[in-house]
């Protein structure tokens, strides 16, 4: 289906009630969205995970207040394996929002809890994440319908 037809049948009713078919700004903002994950996990595998612990001491520093207390104790003694997880835990969500259908929003309600939960970890530098969760929360209005490779090879929507 046609962004066009996909559209009209939207409007005709036969389209998911309260979610209108992706645009192509909208695919892009997706695509760059997990691609940001991609990025970060890429980050957090090279930079944070060969220096872990020296890492997750530094987030307890800008923590909140008891907060930090709980990462010294909880999160430093297990930092590399914790960060190895993050990393696995980030590439996961990209692969998911890069797809297409219910995993998109899966993955992007996965991005917009594990971005909140970050709040009480990274202080003020958590308010870097808001466009990020702003956005995800925009693209959970729309139906995502390719992925990034049938994005890639110029697919026709189903």
């Amino acid at each position: 289906m046609t962004t066009s037809t996909a559209r009209a049948a939207y409007r005709r009713g036969r389209a998911r009630p309260g979610r209108r078919p992706a645009g192509p700004w909208t695919t892009a903002a997706r695509l760059a969205f997990g691609g940001f994950f991609l990025a970060m996990a890429a980050y957090n595998a090279v930079v944070v995970a060969p220096h872990a612990t020296d890492a997750y001491r530094g987030v307890a520093a800008v923590a909140w207040p008891g907060v930090d207390r709980l990462v010294l104790d909880l999160v430093v003694p297990w930092a590399t394996p914790l960060a190895v997880a993050l990393v696995v835990f980030e590439v996961g969500v990209a692969v998911l929002v890069l797809s297409a259908g219910r995993a998109v929003r899966v993955g992007l309600v996965a991005a917009v809890v594990f971005m909140i939960a970050l709040a009480p970890l990274m202080s003020w530098y958590e308010l870097a994440n808001v466009p990020l969760v702003a956005l995800a929360l925009v693209l959970l209005t729309r139906e995502h319908d390719r992925g990034l490779l049938a994005v890639l090879r110029g697919s026709p929507r189903p």
